[in-house]
């Protein structure tokens, strides 16, 4: 048919592509035109079975979902990726969708919403299952904040990064003003535009300042 969508399963467990196989054996959309135990194999055929989508785990020898769904990306941008794997960690999800999986699922996902995901994936749309995208969501929210922090830090001159450091290591006013060369009052109104500009309360605010985002280390 030609309104069929082409699908690759890749999983190193039989039991799962038979599976998936199974399941969408009454789907007339969708058609599995082959599956494979690793990404090795998958690039060994996938040129003569042109798939739409491939179904793609994670945890897999020879090549893990991630690298799998990065050379698919670069190698062959029209077809799309939806993971399905047991593997819910936050780091391996984020990677996947930086990758360019179109779509991520748990394995132990209802068949109504892997279903439903396939038909989002063939409309060209994303789609992560619920869990899956408050981790998503978690992880751009974290980017952001971090990126916000970048940008107060940039604001600081190199004399009020000098200060931040030297009141991080515990050094008093007069032994930055020696270090430094400067007064103590030229000390104190450094101390005063870093607090301004980092929105920070006080001198142990600074210091976590400091540590958390490594201007400092331990």
């Amino acid at each position: 048919m030609a309104n069929t969508t082409k699908l690759i399963i890749v999983d190193d467990h039989k039991i799962v592509r038979d599976g998936i196989r199974a399941m969408l054996m009454c789907q007339k959309s969708f058609s599995v035109v082959a599956d494979v135990a690793s990404g090795r194999e998958l690039f060994e055929i996938i040129d003569a079975h042109k798939p739409d989508i491939v179904i793609l785990d994670i945890a897999m020898p020879e090549m893990n979902g991630v690298e799998v769904t990065r050379k698919l990306s670069r190698d062959y941008p029209g077809i799309s990726v939806l993971i399905l794997t047991a593997n819910s960690d936050e780091e391996w999800i984020v990677s996947a969708v930086k990758a360019g999986a179109k779509g991520f699922l748990p394995k132990e996902c209802a068949r109504e919403e892997f279903l439903k995901a396939l038909n989002y994936i063939t409309k060209g749309e994303n789609y992560y299952g619920e869990s899956i995208a408050a981790i998503i969501y978690r992880s751009y929210v974290s980017l952001l904040k971090k990126a916000e922090t970048a940008k107060k830090t940039e604001e600081l001159s190199e004399r009020e990064l000098e200060v931040l450091k030297a009141f991080s290591d515990g050094l008093s006013f007069k032994e930055i003003a020696d270090k430094l060369c400067i007064s103590s009052r030229t000390v104190e109104t450094h101390k005063n535009n870093i607090l301004s500009k980092l929105q920070l309360r006080n001198t142990v605010d600074m210091v976590k300042y400091a540590i958390k985002n490594e201007i400092i280390t331990l």
